[in-house]
């Protein structure tokens, strides 16, 4: 129905808000994308920045932002995007003991953007000073370190990868919280937490039983699901390619915030193993089914209630190889005001 062909070095011709610009326009990759009902797109470069085209492939507007991992759309308006700063080891003052004895080392911090519907950031919340600022420095700390004078230590303070938004016709559901909170996925403490945007006090939050998980959801029975990859870089071969003798013990979690209940929904057996390392998404669907995106796999498939597959797309490259895919979504029909999609 519609293409939206992409290149960076046109969105971006002079990425100034890049420590590093992508040697050429196959050396960065998208991740994180939302379809308006009028069919333009806003999408993410992989801590490139954020393009919104037309539903003929117009730029409309650019965010020169390090932003990443995903796109999703406000209520209110606008849109809310993982962003990244990176800042000099003074943030050890705001984030201690993260701090570095070499002036030159940049400390990664992401950071909330709430995005206009016409490309402005009206605001950034930087998620470790939630952290801090909740009194979670000892989930913080929790990680192994020593943080001895003699040692270093990883710069990535914390890994976001989805902010989403409780809806309004759910809220009901979720006793705890409001319409508009956020719920965050922070993979490196494998963390989900919910926040009140107004306030930033956290409503709820929980490590674990997943691991190194993406992509939380709620759900209108006041739960949430989660894509839980369950393994860890260890599992990845050469070029950051999935080895083929990993264990495939990716799975979809469902979550209780009211109850603490955590099962597994999808994944449990061989028949519906997968696995995927570093990304992967879903969607709940019409019916109670689920929306996977597999994507070192190169696979999106659906599944029903009683989960058996009803479709599944295979993005092949050739007899032997598949290309990933990092995202994929279901939208109805009635979703869209376009009244028809050739731009001829």
């Amino acid at each position: 129905l519609a293409r939206w062909p992409v290149s960076y070095s046109e969105h971006f011709p002079r990425p100034a808000h890049l420590q590093h610009s992508p040697a050429t326009d196959r050396n960065i990759d998208i991740h994180g994308a939302v379809l308006n009902p009028d069919g333009s797109v806003v999408f993410n470069y992989e801590y490139g920045g954020t393009v919104k085209l037309s539903r003929c492939g117009e730029t409309v507007w650019t965010l020169r932002h390090p932003t990443h991992h995903s796109v999703e759309r406000s209520e209110s308006g606008g849109y809310w995007i993982p962003g990244r700063n990176y800042v000099r080891p003074q943030a050890g003052d705001r984030f201690p003991p993260f701090t570095s004895r070499n002036d030159n080392v940049l400390v990664d911090e992401d950071v909330i953007l709430n995005v206009t519907e016409d490309g402005k950031i009206r605001f950034a919340k930087s998620v470790p000073e939630i952290l801090y600022e909740n009194g979670l420095e000892a989930l913080m700390t929790a990680t192994g370190y020593n943080f001895s004078s003699d040692d270093d230590w990883p710069t990535e303070l914390v890994h976001l990868n989805k902010i989403g938004e409780l809806p309004s016709d759910m809220a009901a559901a979720f006793p705890r919280m409001e319409a508009g909170d956020l719920l965050l996925s922070i993979r490196q403490h494998n963390l989900l937490m919910v926040v009140d945007p107004d306030s930033w006090r956290a409503r709820w939050l929980r490590t674990g039983p997943w691991i190194r998980q993406h992509d939380p959801e709620f759900n209108a029975d006041g739960t949430i699901t989660v894509f839980n990859n369950n393994t860890y870089r260890l599992s990845l071969g050469p070029n950051d390619r999935a080895r083929l003798d990993i264990p495939r013990r990716s799975n979809i979690m469902r979550v209780s915030p009211s109850q603490g209940v955590a099962t597994v929904v999808y994944g449990r057996s061989p028949e519906e193993a997968f696995v995927s390392v570093i990304r992967g998404k879903h969607d709940v669907v019409a019916g109670g089914g689920l929306l996977i995106t597999d994507f070192e796999g190169g696979r999106a498939f659906e599944v029903d209630s009683n989960r058996n597959v009803v479709w599944e797309y295979i993005n092949r490259f050739d007899e032997n190889n598949v290309l990933e895919i990092t995202e994929a979504r279901a939208y109805p029909v009635s979703y869209f005001t376009v009244s028809g999609w050739n731009c001829r």
